[in-house]
């Protein structure tokens, strides 16, 4: 279980990073506080609902292998437009875009990674079991929202806000891509704990 605590930690760390930034990040655009409700509040809320539909329907119709991998990469490439309006690209649409995007896949992979850990919990104790890794996550969470602000912090500059954000968004896309790559090729190799291996290629 140590072992797959670990690997829940690196398929969450780059997400969390990159979560925990959008808010300022878009204060910083000088976009109004109407439309940042907007965007990460309501669409936000209504794409993370889609998301939590479409990835129940996904992660019991595919192997868990699958569910993991196509969720995961696909979040780390729902970051790259963010890291794209830091250098100014793109404009309030393109935060429109990565807003209902990222909402909906980001949802698939916590759908697709809270399925992993039930199945990884031993049924003799699946509510500890469960309880830990979903503690672990929130921890995950709150060491993503640090290091992402504090990576921010010294990367930015007085004459340019956004440098932190593009160094911040790029270290976190790039830790969501390994993070989940590093998930799979633990678990192709050795399934842990071995309950896993009825459900990750099938």
């Amino acid at each position: 279980m140590l072992g797959f605590a670990a690997l829940v930690f690196c398929f969450r760390f780059g997400d969390a990073m990159v979560a925990t930034l959008l808010g300022p990040f878009m204060t910083d655009l000088k976009l109004s506080t109407e439309t940042i409700a907007l965007m990460k509040g309501t669409v936000g809320n209504v794409t993370s609902i889609v998301g939590a539909i479409i990835g129940g329907w996904f992660v019991f119709r595919v192997p868990r292998r699958t569910a993991i991998l196509a969720s995961g990469l696909g979040q780390g490439f729902t970051f790259i437009p963010y890291w794209l309006a830091a250098f100014g690209i793109g404009g309030v649409d393109l935060l429109w875009g990565a807003t209902i995007v990222e909402g909906i896949v980001s949802t698939m992979a916590t759908v697709a990674l809270f399925t992993l850990m039930m199945d990884a919990s031993d049924p003799e104790h699946a509510g500890t079991d469960y309880t830990l890794l979903a503690s672990l996550y929130v921890l995950v969470t709150s060491a993503g929202q640090f290091f992402a602000s504090v990576i921010a912090d010294i990367a930015m500059t007085e004459t340019n806000v956004l440098a932190g954000y593009r160094v911040s968004f790029a270290i976190g896309t790039v830790l969501t891509a390994l993070g989940t790559l590093a998930l799979v090729f633990v678990l192709d190799r050795r399934p842990m704990p071995a309950r896993i291996a009825k459900v990750w290629r099938r």
